[in-house]
């Protein structure tokens, strides 16, 4: 649950945040915003589920929310 209203333009700079952040720490293949109780949120779509890693619920303030959508791959053309 979101206890404090978060704006747009705070989630965005969390957005970049979570880019730099967790990158590294977790198998991330997309970061996007989305909405936790109508208010703004950060998505980060994540490649596996992390293994022995916390994850973190906010960054900011900003509410974060994960999904384990697989590795995002390029399709063939044609």
């Amino acid at each position: 649950m979101v206890e404090k209203r978060v704006s747009l333009e705070q989630a965005r700079a969390a957005k970049s945040k979570a880019k730099r952040q967790l990158g590294p720490a977790f198998q991330v293949v997309g970061v996007g915003l989305t909405k936790v109780s109508g208010c703004p949120a950060v998505k980060v779509n994540l490649a596996a589920p992390p293994i022995g890693t916390a994850m973190p619920k906010q960054i900011d303030g900003v509410p974060l929310v994960f999904e384990v959508v697989g590795r995002i791959r390029r399709l063939a053309s044609g």
